[in-house]
């Protein structure tokens, strides 16, 4: 395949990302939603493209979304979690021992998530509870957090299986 044709989709995937996470930023039920949606573009940039392709993508869309995103809680969702973990899950699915492949998903998940909520917290100030809201959200907040990144993980790999069985031949067609 083409330099050319590689670049261009990959710059149009970058530029389809980040208008997706500038849409999310719009509303706060969006700021989790978003970011996984345009993590599941980097399915197609890695199978068809190769993972530097992807790595390219994603970086190139996490400085344009640092500037261009008002919804610094959407970006940094994208950009220290699920910009990059449709890139590395089929790695980590390469692990044999499922107790230690589901401890490094969690494991990086759940940093990831704190990171996100310290970052929001001390660097642009936006407190995690309103006045008044019990602790115990905290605890709800994470283990939903966890549900759904169990259900996420779980249509990553679906669909890296349904783009390579149905879909993969067709995009390489029309990008010869």
């Amino acid at each position: 395949m083409k330099n050319a044709t590689r670049l261009a989709v990959c710059g149009i995937s970058s530029a389809l990302s980040v208008v997706l996470l500038f849409i999310g930023s719009t509303a706060s039920v969006l700021a989790y939603a978003i970011p996984m949606i345009v993590g599941l573009i980097m399915i197609m940039i890695k199978t068809t493209f190769g993972t530097s392709s992807a790595w390219i993508t994603f970086a190139s869309t996490s400085v344009l979304s640092f500037f261009l995103v008002a919804d610094k809680e959407c970006m940094l969702m994208y950009v220290l979690f699920f910009g990059y973990y449709s890139i590395i899950q089929p790695q980590i699915n390469t692990i044999k021992t499922f107790p230690l492949r589901l401890f490094l998903k969690l494991l990086v998940f759940n940093s990831m998530l704190l990171l996100v909520q310290l970052i929001l917290i001390y660097v642009f100030s936006i407190p995690f509870l309103e006045e008044g809201e019990g602790r115990i959200i905290i605890f709800v907040f994470a283990f939903l957090m966890n549900l759904l990144f169990f259900i996420y993980d779980r249509l990553l790999t679906v669909l890296y299986s349904l783009y390579r069985l149905k879909i993969e031949k067709r995009i390489k067609n029309i990008f010869k």
